[in-house]
């Protein structure tokens, strides 16, 4: 091989084939040879290791495939053991939620049970609705695992978590509640990329602006899934807040009123976002005017998970707010009751809320031969006993439940505290949990749904039954007529009575009646409220509207005699039609708030929960009463030992105590008495004084008043509800119409001393304010503002049972310590109701041995007893008051066992044959025969006048009349009025209202003017009607002298008939007739046998003390009406 050369700058150098190489930068032979090798090689060791690679891929795929499959497998065999364990629970969460619905509207039911159940409404409800987002959320994961799986993306695979026992925090779902930041909406949250959203436009605007107020702490309630996009929800932090900040801690919300529709105000709260409804029945004062725009405090009451309606109430679109705090109220504070755990005890809850001191706590149940006390809280079950020294309950065992634990609300509160500071620190309270101890006694016989339980439920829903039934026939008058019986000229069609058939000429008289006081300037509803013109319509077989009413088309209705026209827009009238129908409805106040008072009893509406439990189980009440030492101490007046132990038992009872008042018994000064008792030991206190007769509320308050009014530590302040026409003259100074006269007297003194005194800005004010004084005296309106601020600030209140019916100023809605119920035998139910639903104890003072409540007519009819079924079998005939009597424990009642009325053989007689129980006399004479005598006007107290006359049946009448006796008693007055020269009262009585009138008439022929006759005042009534009145000489007219005596041998009617007299009673009848009939109806018994036996049947003769003077009657000077 040639050696190459290079010639550099005149040399010529000879070079190796390297070092050319490098020169010229090219291979040599030999290393292109070696390079092929090397690269072969290389190449051959890159396949191996690629190979190697390939395999080493294929080995960690199977291998990733293996795991991956492997944690696919086990991810879903979580999602398998989560959905197992949960498998149970929808179908007990129904249960629980119908079981809430159930009991909820069980009549029956404790109302503390109800309170607990109403509260946990929604948080069952939210249970459920994460029962089924958590079964949604064990669907999603396992559909992504299978996916994954599917699709070989096993890294990702092995990203995802195992299910979670519990639905994750993160997940979102319709009423949902979480706190976010303003960052946070919109934006992809994490875990599972759902997105909150306000909405669009002015809703997103508002809600931005409500969110301001928060801060990064945004309460925020999700009310609703996008339908389209999957994960994409509507939030509301106006609900949020709604929950977060009121609901849970019981706080007030502003609500704001937009209109009052049928007994509600409508409005809304968190500036127009949250729709409400605030019945009238629930505002503190009912009878305030609610104004559009007005803001009122109230506390949410009924409402659904997520706050869009009351589920308690058939097509409801708005959640219910109350003026009343009703889980604050009865709830106080010095009610604690601590309870001594372990705490390792409680390693094992991991509920949040047990720890939350605003979860509320409730009794599951206790059991009174082991003592074991269950509490719960959430989910927690605590089982407890009382600890050994009584001052606390002490915690066995705790366990947590995969569900909340609903038992009853109770008015304590309960504190857990450390066994070892329990021990160290003296903090528990014995009288408390001795107290507890009975609310739990009480409560376990409350629970049991005993058949006299329910039996006691079903009584109060038939009275609910019977105000429907009186509502209906009482409110309403129709009339129906053909089309061609009047004359229809558009726009007025003219009804005729001259046109219409004989048998609905009746009808026009009644329906004509009731237009004109629908026109009358004393009706304040609106004619087209109250009046509808209807057409029958035959294809849907019911009537429909005839006229088209609208804001600016209303119809105008006229009435003359014989005539009534309409006019307006007939535009509805079909061609074919043939009937039509006039309804007019004018609802009753007494029974709409009678109505109203059932409703409100039913749905747990009152001061004290307790009272509805005594009044559904009466004998299950476990009285609750103070120490028998602890008062009274002294006594105002001077009281008999009955009169002292009536007072005492009604000072320590705290929810209810019935006295029985016999006639004469001195039933006002009992009343005086406790007044007294009351307000001397406590001076703040509001209490009721209420009866059936104005007479006896009268009474009452004028002889307190009158004796303690300025006597007691502080001023009694006082108001008499009711027609000051009806009032006594003493007491009318109390009423509403005098006290409001003087206040605005009194403004108006001090306007003008004011404007006088004061500079001209000030004075000026000062006119202004005058004039607004005398326009708002002038208005409805600005009365009833009076009238709340007026009954806000009295003590005492008096009023009648029908007085307390009327809603006028919320009246109804009065909340009172004390409920003085005299005459309480003869209230019905719904009466007796409004006053115990608005108080917290009720005394109720009656004599179930005289007559029962007096029932409307319509009620004892056929018709009625048709429709009501009940009305056959005596629902009628024993009353409230005996009914309560006969069932409460013996604890609460008490009997005022002297009368002070009658003269001794007369008590004798009333006595002996009405007042014994158990073969024992209950009511004695309290004052001697000697404190009578120089009184008496006749020779003997009782007679019987025999008379042989004939009943007979005046014409149109289904009422007797016996003129004989009616001409006898006439005589008989007439001689004793020429013989007395002093002022003496008398009473005619008679079963049957037309024998008083033909005594009436008899009375006239003899001089009988204006209830005078000579020294006489004579008054003639019916047994019934004279019920709580009294006389010096009382004339009993039988009148019956053939058929049955059922009726008038009524023992309750013939007691009232002998316990009227003070001095003499005289019989006038049949002797033979009455002493021998003899009744074949079970249960009936004739008395007049016996009560003849008390008679002298002497010719009636005239006392040698006649001419004796006579200031006042003899028990003048003890108040003995009953």
């Amino acid at each position: 091989m040639a050696l190459p050369f290079i010639a550099v700058a005149g040399l010529t150098l000879l070079v190796g084939a390297k070092a050319v190489s490098w020169i010229y930068n090219v291979q040599t032979e030999k290393e292109r040879e070696k390079q092929q090798y090397q690269k072969k090689r290389t190449e051959e060791i890159r396949a191996k290791a690629r190979e190697a690679l390939r395999q080493q891929e294929r080995e960690c795929a199977m291998l990733l495939q293996q795991i991956g499959e492997e944690h696919a497998v086990f991810l879903l065999e979580s999602v398998r053991e989560h959905r197992a364990a949960v498998a149970d629970v929808p179908a007990e969460l129904v249960r629980l939620e119908h079981m809430i619905e159930q009991e909820v509207n069980n009549k029956a039911s404790s109302p503390y049970r109800k309170s607990a159940l109403r509260r946990e409404y929604a948080r069952i409800e939210d249970a459920t609705v994460r029962m089924r987002e958590y079964q949604r959320y064990l669907n999603q994961l396992e559909h992504q695992v299978q996916e994954l799986l599917d699709s070989k993306a096993f890294e990702e695979l092995l990203a995802l978590n195992t299910a979670e026992p519990l639905l994750p925090m993160a997940w979102l779902y319709p009423g949902k509640l979480l706190l976010v930041s303003m960052q946070e909406i919109g934006k992809p949250l994490p875990q599972f990329n759902h997105r909150i959203s306000f909405g669009r436009d002015a809703t997103d605007t508002v809600q931005k602006s409500l969110a301001l107020r928060y801060g990064d702490d945004i309460p925020v309630l999700i009310k609703s899934a996008h339908k389209a996009y999957e994960g994409l929800f509507y939030g509301c932090v106006a609900r949020g807040a709604l929950y977060y900040h009121h609901i849970i801690p019981s706080e007030p919300v502003d609500f704001v009123v937009e209109r009052v529709s049928r007994g509600n105000a409508l409005g809304t709260l968190f500036d127009g976002i949250v729709r409400a409804v605030l019945p009238i029945a629930q505002l503190t004062h009912p009878g305030v005017r609610l104004l559009s725009g007005q803001k009122i405090s109230v506390y949410v009451n009924h409402y659904d998970l997520c706050l869009r309606k009351n589920p308690f109430e058939e097509k409801s679109r708005a959640i219910e707010v109350s003026e009343l705090n009703y889980q604050a109220r009865g709830i106080h504070s010095y009610q604690q009751i601590y309870v001594d755990i372990d705490e390792s005890k409680l390693t094992s809850v991991s509920d949040e809320r047990f720890f939350s001191a605003e979860e509320p706590w409730t009794l599951l149940g206790y059991s009174s031969s082991t003592g074991l006390i269950s509490l719960a809280k959430s989910t927690v079950l605590l089982e407890c006993v009382l600890r050994v020294d009584g001052t606390m309950l002490k915690v066995e065992s705790v366990t947590q439940t995969s569900l909340p634990q609903i038992g009853l609300d109770t008015p304590f509160r309960f504190t857990l505290i450390n066994s070892r500071l329990a021990q160290a620190e003296k903090v528990g309270w014995l009288y408390g949990t001795q107290e507890f101890l009975r609310f739990c006694a009480q409560a376990s016989l409350d629970m049991n749904e005993s058949p006299e339980r329910l039996a006691q439920s079903r009584f109060y829903q038939r009275w609910n039954q019977v105000i429907g039934y009186q509502r209906e026939r009482e409110e309403n008058a129709v009339l129906e007529f053909s089309l061609q019986h009047s004359e229809f000229e558009k726009p007025t069609l003219l009804i005729q009575r001259n046109l219409l058939p004989l048998e609905s000429q009746e009808a026009f008289d009644i329906i004509s009646e009731r237009l004109r006081e629908v026109l009358s300037d004393s009706n304040t509803l609106k004619p087209s409220f109250c009046v509808q013109l209807q057409q029958w319509d035959a294809e849907i077989q019911n009537y429909i509207q005839v006229l088209r009413i609208d804001r600016r088309n209303r119809p105008l209705f006229t009435q003359s005699k014989g005539n009534i026209s309409i006019e307006g827009d007939f535009s509805l009238l079909k061609q074919d039609a043939q009937i039509l129908r006039l309804l007019i409805n004018i609802p009753s106040a007494s029974l709409k708030r009678q109505n109203q008072a059932m409703d409100d009893f039913f749905h747990d509406r009152m001061v004290n929960p307790s009272l509805k439990n005594i009044l559904l189980a009466p004998e299950n009440y476990l009285p609750e009463q103070e120490d028998k030492n602890t008062f009274p101490d002294t006594w105002a007046g001077a009281l008999d030992e009955s009169q002292k132990r009536v007072v005492a038992l009604a000072l320590r009872e705290r929810n209810i105590m019935l006295i029985q008042g016999p006639p004469g018994a001195g039933k006002t000064t009992t009343i005086v008495e406790l007044l007294y008792q009351l307000f001397r030991h406590s001076p703040n206190s509001r209490v009721l004084v209420v009866s059936q007769q104005n007479a006896a509320v009268d009474n009452a308050l004028s002889k307190f008043l009158e004796k303690h009014g300025s006597s007691l530590e502080q001023p009694i302040r006082s108001i008499r509800i009711g027609n000051p026409e009806k009032m006594s003259a003493a007491i009318q100074p109390l009423s509403f119409d005098c006290q409001y006269a003087d206040f605005l007297s009194q403004l108006d003194a001090l306007a003008v001393k004011s404007a006088v005194s004061l500079p001209e800005a000030e004075s000026n004010l000062c006119f202004a304010w005058r004039a607004n004084l005398k326009q708002a005296s002038q208005s409805r309106a600005g009365q009833d503002e009076y009238f709340i601020t007026l009954l806000a600030d009295r003590d005492l209140v008096g009023a009648t049972c029908v007085g307390m019916a009327t809603n006028k100023g919320g009246i109804d809605q009065l909340q009172f310590d004390v409920a003085i119920i005299d005459e309480a035998g003869r209230a019905t139910v719904p009466e007796i109701l409004i006053p115990i639903l608005r108080s917290r104890k009720v005394i109720l003072v009656g004599d179930h041995y005289q007559l029962p409540p007096s029932i409307a007519p319509m009620l004892r009819e056929d018709e009625a007893s048709d429709e009501l079924s009940f009305l056959r079998e005596n629902f009628l005939s024993s009353s409230f008051f005996e009914l309560m009597f006969e069932r409460l424990p013996a604890e609460c009642r008490e009997i005022l066992d002297k009368q002070y009325r009658m003269a001794p053989a007369i008590g004798d007689l009333v006595a002996n044959l009405f007042y014994r129980r158990e073969g024992q006399r209950t009511l004695f004479n309290g004052l001697p025969e000697s404190y009578f005598e120089e009184h008496y006007l006749l020779d003997e107290n009782i007679y019987w006048v025999d008379v042989k006359g004939s009943q007979q049946k005046p014409p149109n009448s289904t009422s007797l009349e016996n003129n004989r006796e009616a001409e006898k008693i006439a005589a008989f007055l007439k001689v004793l009025a020429d013989k007395s020269d002093r002022p003496v009262s008398v009473a005619v009585i008679t079963p049957y209202g037309a024998q008083k009138k033909l005594i009436r008439r008899q009375l006239r022929n003899v001089g009988w003017k204006k209830e005078k006759l000579g020294w006489l005042k004579v008054e003639v009534d019916t047994v019934d009607a004279f019920q709580g009145s009294e006389a010096d000489v009382v004339c009993y007219s039988t009148v019956r002298t053939k058929g049955g005596l059922n009726f008038i041998l009524d023992r309750k009617r013939l007691n009232v008939a002998c316990s009227r007299a003070k001095l003499h009673l005289l019989f006038f009848g049949d002797g033979k007739y009455l002493s021998s009939w003899d009744s074949k109806q079970k249960g009936t018994f004739n008395l007049f046998p016996q009560i003849m036996k008390y008679a002298s049947k002497a010719e009636v003769s005239f006392s040698k003390n006649k001419t004796n003077s006579m200031v006042r009657s003899p028990t003048s000077e003890i108040s003995t009406n009953a």
